[in-house]
C-alpha cells in the first residue's frame, strides 16, 4: 500500500510550484508596500526621531505618501488576483484520484476497522503511539 502523505504540493509541475511563489511574494510585497508609511510613523516616533511639536505635520505628509487610489487599487486587485489564481490552479496530483475508506487506514495503520469507524464518531479520541510514532492503539473516550 502506498504511504498516506496530506501534502503533495512536491508532485505540481516545478512552473506551477514557481508562479504561485512569485505570486504569493509579489502579493505579501503589496501589503507590506501599504503598510509602510504606518510602520514609519510609528518607527519614528518609537524612536523620537522627530520634535514633538512637529510630529502631526509629519505624520500627516507621510501618510498620504501612498494616495487613495493607489490604496484602493491594490486593496480591490489582490482579492481579485487571488481569486483568479485559484481558479487556474486545476491541476490534480496523481495521489488525489485515490480515494481511501476507512478499512485503508485500518489496514495501514494495523487497527480493526470497527474501533476506528466507532473512534471517527466519537467527540474525544485517545492516539496511543509506539517509540517510532506509528499508532497502535485508538481509545474512545465516548
Amino acid at each position: 500500500m502506498e504511504t498516506l502523505i496530506i501534502n503533495k504540493r512536491h508532485e505540481l509541475p516545478r512552473t506551477k510550484k514557481l508562479i504561485w511563489d512569485i505570486a504569493t511574494i509579489l502579493l505579501w510585497f503589496g501589503f507590506v508596500y501599504l503598510w509602510k508609511p504606518l510602520l514609519l510613523i510609528f518607527y519614528k516616533i518609537i524612536t523620537l526621531e522627530v520634535p514633538a511639536n512637529e510630529i502631526s505635520n509629519w505624520i500627516y505628509d507621510n501618510i498620504h505618501s501612498v494616495t487613495f487610489t493607489k490604496a484602493v487599487f491594490l486593496l480591490t486587485a489582490t482579492p481579485i488576483i487571488l481569486f483568479i489564481l485559484s481558479r487556474l490552479n486545476r491541476h490534480i496530483a496523481p495521489s488525489e484520484h485515490l480515494i481511501y475508506t476507512s478499512s485503508d487506514y485500518a489496514k495501514y495503520f494495523n487497527l480493526s476497522d470497527a474501533n476506528l469507524k466507532q473512534c471517527t464518531d466519537s467527540q474525544l479520541v485517545t492516539v496511543f503511539f509506539d517509540e517510532h510514532g506509528h499508532i497502535i492503539k485508538l481509545d474512545n473516550k465516548a
